[in-house]
């Protein structure tokens, strides 16, 4: 899930949350990683910068990083960015 704003100072800014009950601090810290990882590559094609919140809602025994990076393409084509 993500929720983003145009930013107001022309700068993007994402924010990556993984709540402490889908998994322990390994599987937060490696979510946080990989989407941080495929966000800050897209950057460049961003048209638009935003100030973004990406929520991941998967508990730990279902997220894995093609599960990450197909749920980041998706939110890509729905932003009109292209995919990084």
């Amino acid at each position: 899930m993500m929720k983003w704003i145009p930013s107001p100072d022309g700068v993007c800014r994402f924010c990556f949350i993984a709540k402490k009950k889908n998994g322990n601090a390994v599987y937060r810290n490696r979510c946080r990683r990989v989407l941080r990882h495929l966000f800050l590559s897209a950057i460049p094609q961003i048209k638009n910068p935003v100030w973004a919140i990406v929520l991941v809602n998967d508990k730990a025994a279902e997220v894995t990083a093609l599960r990450l990076r197909e749920s980041s393409d998706f939110i890509f084509e729905k932003m009109n960015w292209g995919s990084p």
